[in-house]
């Protein structure tokens, strides 16, 4: 038992201190803001005349959990270079699966465990939605967004730079959305909001495709990421 306390202890310490430096000391505060968004659209909703539907729920979770794991995944280059822990990682050997592998892991963990109580919220407060079924989808989405962080973070080596990058792959995406809107290519599909000139079969083909092809993109991008990291010259000098 004392053998068992005790690997619980130091994985709860190296989890600690690794969420200390992927999200630069400001956990809470990512938590509190995502929170109040959640708290101040959700309200919105809630005293609008109109009537709310599970595909508004999506969208009104997609942005909490987008904003969960922006900072991790664009900064994380960043803040191992602020702590000074870079030399660290990139002496232990096959370090990019051993330290960013298992923190991108845990990034996702992280905001899938934190997206049951602002899903149970909207459950209860908002409209009855398939709660697991609503986190699972709103997870291909952070799972995409975080792994182009990560390989854009990893090519040019700056959180600054590659959150101005995402930004303007977001501005682009949503410029483009009328034409992308029901197809398999929007990373922002809504798989809850049935258009009405839509087939229900292909619709549903349209989602199966969209999270497939979001899916293998994702696992590409965390490859590259992780190849781009090879090259240590490139971040250590």
């Amino acid at each position: 038992m004392t053998g068992y306390r005790s690997i619980a202890y130091n994985i709860y310490n190296l989890s600690r201190y690794n969420m200390r430096i992927i999200f630069g000391g400001k956990f809470v505060y990512f938590v509190l803001s995502a929170f109040i968004f959640f708290l101040i659209f959700g309200t919105i909703f809630a005293l609008e005349d109109s009537e709310i539907v599970i595909s508004d729920v999506y969208d009104l979770l997609a942005f909490p959990a987008i904003l969960l794991v922006f900072y991790p995944s664009v900064f994380g280059i960043q803040s191992d270079a602020d702590q000074r822990t870079l030399e660290i990682i990139f002496g232990i050997p096959d370090y990019r699966y051993k330290v960013w592998l298992v923190r991108f892991i845990m990034i996702l963990v992280l905001v899938f465990l934190l997206l049951i109580p602002f899903s149970a919220m909207a459950h209860y407060a908002l409209i009855s939605i398939p709660v697991f079924r609503m986190i699972l989808q709103l997870m291909v989405l952070v799972l995409f967004i975080s792994a182009l962080g990560f390989c854009i973070s990893t090519l040019v080596k700056s959180g600054n730079a590659t959150a101005v990058i995402m930004v303007i792959f977001g501005l682009v995406f949503l410029i483009l959305t009328d034409a992308v809107e029901y197809t398999k290519w929007n990373i922002f599909l809504n798989p809850f909001g049935t258009p009405n000139h839509i087939n229900d079969i292909v619709w549903q083909e349209t989602i199966r495709q969209n999270r497939i092809i979001m899916s293998i993109a994702s696992v590409v991008l965390m490859l590259l990421g992780l190849l781009n990291l090879q090259h240590r010259e490139k971040f250590l000098r």
